[in-house]
C-alpha cells in the first residue's frame, strides 16, 4: 500500500460518552463500589491507556486497585456498548465509504479488546476498514500501534485522524501526518491540518498526503 489512513475512534468516528458514564456507573452499583461517573469527567479520560486512566478515575487507592476497578468498567462498557453503541457524526458512514474507495482505512485506539468491534459491529462499519488494532490487544502505546499495522501493511505513507494533543503527540511520535478532528474532546493550539467535520475530510486529505513532512 503506498497511502493509508488510520482514525482513532473516540471523538473521531463516535461519540460513546453517554453510554460509557451509563456502563461505568452499572458497574460500580453492581459491585457496590463508591464512585459514579458523569460526562465531563469520561471525557478526561478519552484517549488515555488504563495506566493513566486509573489514577483519575480511582485517586483514592493504589494503582493495582485502580487498575482493577478500570478492568471491571472495561468488561462493563464492551457489554454495554454492543446493544448501545456510541453517536456516530454527520455522513459519516457516506463519507467513509468514500474515503474506502480511494484508500484503505484502518483504526488505532488506546481502547481495550472488544471496543473497536463494537463499534464496527453496533454499527455495521466493518467494511469501511481493513484492519483495526488496539492497546488492549498488543499492550503498545498508541504511536507503536500506528507502527505496527503500518509495517504490516506496508504502507509507505500514513494519516493519521485524530481529536486530542495526546493523538497528535502520537502521530508525531510516529512519524506520520496528522489531521486534528476538532470537532471531538480535544484542543490543539499547535499549527496543524483541521477539520471541524468528517465531510472536510473529502477536501484535505489529498493535501496532507502531498505535504512534505
Amino acid at each position: 500500500m503506498d497511502r493509508a489512513i488510520f482514525f482513532d475512534l473516540d471523538g473521531t468516528l463516535w461519540d460513546a460518552i453517554s453510554s460509557l458514564c451509563i456502563s461505568w456507573n452499572k458497574a460500580m452499583e453492581e459491585h457496590n463500589l463508591p464512585y459514579r461517573f458523569d460526562e465531563i469527567k469520561m471525557m478526561s479520560y478519552m484517549g488515555l491507556t488504563p495506566i493513566e486512566t486509573a489514577p483519575l478515575a480511582f485517586p483514592d487507592v493504589s494503582i493495582d486497585k485502580g487498575l482493577e476497578y478500570f478492568k471491571i468498567c472495561l468488561d462493563s462498557e464492551i457489554k454495554y456498548l454492543r446493544t448501545n453503541p456510541g453517536k456516530m457524526y454527520d455522513e459519516e458512514r457516506e463519507i467513509l465509504s468514500m474515503l474506502s474507495k480511494k484508500y484503505p482505512l484502518f483504526i488505532v485506539s488506546n481502547s481495550d479488546k472488544g471496543y473497536i468491534e463494537d463499534y464496527l459491529d453496533s454499527l455495521n462499519m466493518n467494511e469501511y476498514f481493513v484492519d483495526h488494532v488496539c492497546a488492549g490487544d498488543t499492550g503498545l502505546e498508541k504511536w507503536e500501534n500506528i507502527l505496527f499495522l503500518k509495517s504490516k501493511y506496508e504502507i509507505k505513507e500514513v494519516i493519521y485522524v485524530g481529536d486530542t494533543l495526546k493523538d497528535y503527540k502520537e502521530a508525531t511520535k510516529a512519524k506520520v501526518k496528522f489531521i486534528h478532528a476538532s470537532y471531538g474532546f480535544g484542543k490543539i493550539d499547535e499549527k496543524v491540518f483541521k477539520i471541524s467535520n468528517l465531510k472536510e475530510m473529502l477536501d484535505i486529505v489529498d493535501t496532507v498526503f502531498d505535504t512534505f513532512n
